[in-house]
């Protein structure tokens, strides 16, 4: 499954009133919170799970970018990473369990975690990025830059013509998530739009060229509770 954010959820007009995204490392996690923790929770009256199959737009790599200028994009492209092999060693662990955290951890805290001098840390952390075993993914709301609309697209299509669907939204600028799913619907796509009117012109010119796409359901968020968690442990 896609490594997305453990625990991203927000509320929508879908057939339930949230919708989340969740991680976990094994089955028995998997059933224990489908079958015991959530129907245990008193003011869930339904639950509808989805597993992601495949995508083919995340956040991290969506067309969006594709509208700024060379120069603005330029400022937020990382460094090529270096072709060298770096080993995680069981010393790592500490480092990755704070900063899974927190991100912006600082290097005292995170000599404080891992015994390490923060010079070392800084080394550590130097060698780890120029590798590309560390990236930094920063998460920004899409109101803070202007974009004050976000929908869940939920889509119905024939298997023949997934891959077509899917692969013409992976261009879409409006569209930071594709990915198939399982369900009644096989297609989810997360939309952000600057208003009411802008999305209502994407569903009705962009998505409705899609001619393949059989039914829609169109799931305005309201408000996100939070946007992303913590990354799983590494495994020990």
């Amino acid at each position: 499954m896609p490594q997305l954010p453990k625990g991203g959820h927000g509320s929508g007009g879908h057939t339930s009133e949230i919708s989340c995204s969740v991680q976990t490392s094994t089955a028995d996690e998997s059933e224990a919170l489908l079958l015991r923790k959530l129907p245990r929770t008193s003011r869930v009256t339904a639950v509808s799970a989805h597993l992601l199959l495949g995508n083919y737009a995340l956040p991290d790599n969506c067309a969006g970018p594709a509208r700024l200028s060379p120069d603005q994009a330029a400022l937020l492209t990382p460094p090529p990473a270096e072709a060298s092999v770096v080993s995680l060693e069981p010393a790592d662990h500490p480092l990755f369990d704070l900063l899974s955290r927190d991100g912006r951890a600082s290097h005292t805290e995170l000599a404080a975690a891992t015994g390490w001098s923060e010079s070392t840390v800084r080394r550590r952390l130097a060698v780890l990025r120029q590798s590309g075993v560390r990236t930094l993914l920063v998460d920004i709301p899409p109101a803070a830059l202007g974009f004050r609309t976000e929908a869940r697209l939920w889509m119905a299509v024939p298997p023949s013509r997934l891959t077509v669907v899917a692969s013409a939204m992976d261009d879409h600028p409006e569209v930071s998530l594709v990915a198939q799913t399982t369900g009644p619907t096989n297609l989810l796509a997360a939309v952000n739009c600057r208003n009411s009117l802008d999305l209502a012109r994407y569903l009705t010119e962009w998505i409705a060229s899609l001619d393949a796409i059989h039914t829609i359901e169109t799931a305005p968020v309201i408000r996100t509770v939070q946007r992303a968690g913590a990354l799983l442990p590494l495994e020990r």
